[in-house]
């Protein structure tokens, strides 16, 4: 079986998640876009719809992604286990497919609709190096990136399943959430399978947090893909890695700052 066969998208279009709220893209594509026809880089642009996948071969180790709207996932599968997602990547971020695993299959996978910009290294690179402003921004971005993925890894090596939970609510209202009254609204880019691979935990755990978290008032969810945060101090309160999270932020606009 694989990939694709393994993560097809529900036939029930009301279950897919909307598009997530925008924020402005950072540094590196603000200074980008400001370029404009004076930048000698060709960039393809891609429209991704929702579970919309872009295989990634070996031969394609030279591509460079900027996400400029939506979220978007890497996933991986392996011949001896299931598909799996090891990384999501927000608006502003920027990836390269040779810093994404080759296992047997390797794929980007649009979470929501979203706007891509795609460019080959060796361009990329000589713009770097004859733009010091862009090239700071660039590197600002990668170490941001750097820091947000150990910080994912310390959840997954050092906190129970609340405490990931909590984190990843976190995370998402960081990056996607909106301010709505006292509560934090987020349109979840995932389902809740793909939320438990992202955490390390089994699907039914998962759903026996969610709702403890319900019970205790701490969120109330809409719909699968809909959940406001009522009391998202607590929610802080209760991760260790919650000032290492709000500190990635601290040049960005979130509703936590």
């Amino acid at each position: 079986m694989t990939l694709r066969d393994r993560e097809r998208p529900q036939a029930n279009p009301r279950a897919q998640p909307q598009a997530a709220t925008q924020r402005p893209p950072g540094a590196f594509l603000g200074r980008l876009t400001t370029l404009g026809d004076d930048a000698p880089l060709q960039a393809t642009s891609l429209k991704l719809r929702p579970r919309q996948r872009i295989p990634l071969a070996p031969a394609q180790d030279d591509l460079i992604f900027a996400l400029q709207t939506g979220v978007v996932s890497a996933r991986v599968a392996m011949t001896s286990s299931a598909a799996g997602l090891i990384t999501l990547y927000f608006p502003g971020d920027v990836l390269s497919v040779g810093a994404i695993p080759c296992f047997s299959e390797r794929q980007l996978v649009a979470a929501t609709a979203a706007d891509v910009l795609r460019f080959k290294a060796k361009p990329l690179l000589r713009l770097l190096t004859s733009d010091i402003e862009l090239l700071a921004a660039f590197d600002r971005q990668r170490d941001r990136q750097l820091a947000r993925a150990a910080v994912h890894a310390t959840i997954l090596a050092t906190l129970d399943g609340p405490q990931r939970l909590a984190a990843f609510l976190i995370e998402m209202a960081l990056e996607i959430g909106t301010p709505v009254g006292t509560t934090i609204a987020i349109d979840l880019p995932l389902t809740r399978t793909e939320i438990a691979q992202y955490l390390a935990l089994n699907a039914d755990t998962l759903s026996r947090l969610v709702s403890r978290f319900k019970a205790d008032g701490l969120i109330t969810q809409k719909s699968r893909h809909q959940v406001s945060l009522k009391n998202w101090r607590a929610i802080a309160d209760m991760c260790p890695v919650t000032p290492a999270l709000v500190a990635l932020e601290r040049n960005r606009p979130s509703p936590l700052s």
